[in-house]
């Protein structure tokens, strides 16, 4: 269930996992083949839309921070996912950001970078602060 207070709520559609599509609704045109993290693969994976949400979001937030400062100076987010076995079993994630302000040194540059870490709605939800749910839609009872 939608947060009924959310300013904003993006829903996507995944069809057949890393077999298959990742749908918009209500844009047909937005459909995006899905693909495992393997060379030459024809799709994308969940590394690569995880760091293209955290880049694109801490990038935004980091012009956030910038502007707020009255600093008019480019940036830029690279960020990494790495895919390790976890010992408990299954897969885990190690994403990574490297950050660029162009123009400021790293003293300067460092506390911009943590304030905007700190801000950001994916790096948050990838530091544990947030709860994802999972639920059951249309499950019938077993009989």
């Amino acid at each position: 269930m939608a947060d009924e207070s959310a300013l904003y709520t993006a829903r996507v559609d995944n069809v057949g996992g890393t077999s298959g599509q990742v749908r918009l609704p209500g844009e047909p045109e937005a459909v995006l083949p899905t693909a495992g993290p393997v060379e030459g693969a024809d799709g994308y994976n969940p590394e690569q839309f995880l760091a293209m949400a955290w880049s694109t979001c801490l990038g935004q937030t980091l012009r956030a921070v910038l502007a707020e400062q009255g600093l008019d100076h480019p940036s830029h987010v690279s960020v990494e996912v790495g895919l390790h076995r976890d010992p408990a079993g299954g897969f885990r994630f190690a994403p990574r950001a490297l950050v660029t302000i162009d123009g400021l040194p790293a003293a300067q540059a460092r506390p911009l970078m943590e304030a905007a870490h700190r801000r950001c709605p994916v790096s948050k939800l990838l530091t544990g602060q947030g709860a994802p749910t999972v639920e059951l839609m249309g499950a019938e009872p077993r009989t």
